[in-house]
C-alpha cells in the first residue's frame, strides 16, 4: 500500500510537469516535441483522478479473487477482504455515489454495500460457462450507450462510458472463449474484477442534467443495468435460507443455471436466456434517460417482465415430474 500511495503522489508530481511541457512554445516543433509528446500525454491520462483510481480498486479486488482462487478463503474472510477494499475505494479515493440521502455518512455506507453487493453478485453468478461474461458485457454496453446517448449531443465526453467500452471489448474477446463448452475460465480474480468494474462505473456516473435530463429518477438505472446479476443473487440467497443452508456457501442447486439445467435447458441456451435477459434491462435503461412522467412506468415494465421470466425458469422440478 505503502508503494501505491508514492505511485500517486509521482503521477501527481509528472502530471504537473507534463502540463508544464505542453504549454511551453520552446520545444515546440523540435525533436524533443516529437519523442517525448506521446510519453506526456499518457503521463497526463495516468493523472487523471479516476482512472488511477479505478485502477487502484481493480488490482485491490483482482488481488482478493487471485487468492481465493489459489487458496479458497472462507466465505467471512473474502467478504471482509472485499468490504476493506471497497472502504478503500469509498472513503480514501471518493468512489462514492452522487446522489443519496443528505444524511451524514449515508452516501459512504450506501457506497460500499452496492461494491460489495455488484462484486458478490457477479462472483455467484460465475457457476456456469459464459454466464457472467455475457451478462457483464451486456451491461457495460448498456451502461455506455446511455451515457454515450447523454452526452455526446453536447459535445461532452464521458470517462466511465470510454472505460465501459474498453472492457465491453475485452470481455467480448475472452467471452469467444469462454462461451460452453469453454476452454478458458473466469475464476473469482475474473468475476470480481468485472463486479468491481461495473460497480464503480455506475455509482460514479451522472445520469441527471439539470435542464436536460427529464426526470430525476435515471438515478435508478444501475438497478436496471445490473438487474439480472443483482435478482438472481436475491433468489439464491433467499432459498439458502428458507432451506436453512448458510447464505455463503456454494451449492450446485440453488443458482439460476443450475435450475435451468434441471428443466432441460442446454448451457449455450441458458446464457443466450441471461443474454437476452440482460440485454431487455439494458435496453431499458437507456430508454429511462429520455422519459418521464407515466411513460416512465414502461421501461421498469420490461425489467420487470425479465424478473417475472426469471422467476419461472428458477422453478425447481419436482421429482414427480421429472420421472
Amino acid at each position: 500500500m505503502a508503494a501505491l500511495v508514492l505511485v500517486a503522489l509521482f503521477i501527481r508530481l509528472t502530471h504537473e510537469m507534463a502540463l508544464h511541457f505542453i504549454c511551453n512554445e520552446r520545444f515546440e516543433g523540435t525533436w524533443v516535441e516529437v519523442l517525448l509528446r506521446p510519453l506526456v500525454y499518457f503521463v497526463i491520462a495516468m493523472g487523471h483522478w479516476e482512472f488511477f483510481t479505478l485502477g487502484l480498486g481493480a488490482i485491490l479486488f483482482f488481488v482478493i479473487g487471485l487468492i481465493d482462487d489459489r487458496f479458497a478463503l472462507s466465505a467471512w474472510l473474502k467478504l471482509a477482504l472485499q468490504a476493506l477494499s471497497a472502504a478503500i475505494m469509498v472513503v480514501g479515493c471518493g468512489a462514492k455515489a452522487r446522489a443519496w440521502l443528505a444524511c451524514p455518512g449515508a452516501p459512504e455506507l450506501m457506497s460500499i454495500l452496492w461494491f460489495l453487493a455488484v462484486v458478490n453478485a457477479y462472483n455467484m453468478l460465475d457457476h456456469a460457462d459464459g454466464l457472467a461474461g455475457a451478462t457483464g458485457l451486456i451491461a457495460l454496453l448498456s451502461l455506455a450507450a446511455g451515457l454515450l446517448a447523454t452526452r455526446l449531443p453536447y459535445g461532452e465526453p464521458d470517462f466511465g462510458a470510454g472505460i465501459a467500452l474498453v472492457t465491453a471489448g475485452a470481455l467480448a474477446g475472452f467471452l469467444f472463449f469462454n462461451f460452453p463448452p469453454a476452454k478458458l475460465f473466469m475464476g473469482d480474480a475474473g468475476t470480481m474484477l468485472v463486479g468491481f468494474l461495473l460497480a464503480a462505473l455506475t455509482i460514479q456516473a451522472q445520469y441527471y442534467h439539470e435542464g436536460q435530463t427529464p426526470s430525476r429518477l435515471v438515478v435508478l438505472i444501475p438497478l436496471a443495468i445490473l438487474a439480472v446479476p443483482l435478482f438472481d443473487m436475491v433468489c439464491v440467497t433467499l432459498s439458502r435460507i428458507r432451506q436453512r443452508q448458510n447464505p455463503f456457501r456454494g451449492d450446485a442447486t440453488s443458482h439460476l443455471a443450475h435450475r435451468m439445467l434441471a428443466r432441460g435447458w442446454s448451457p449455450r441456451g441458458i446464457v443466450v436466456f441471461a443474454a437476452g435477459a440482460s440485454a431487455v434491462t439494458g435496453g431499458a435503461s437507456v430508454a429511462m434517460y429520455f422519459l418521464s412522467g407515466p411513460a416512465l412506468v414502461l421501461p421498469w415494465l420490461a425489467v420487470a417482465a425479465v424478473l417475472v421470466a426469471m422467476l419461472l425458469v428458477r422453478r425447481p422440478v419436482r421429482p414427480e415430474a421429472a420421472q
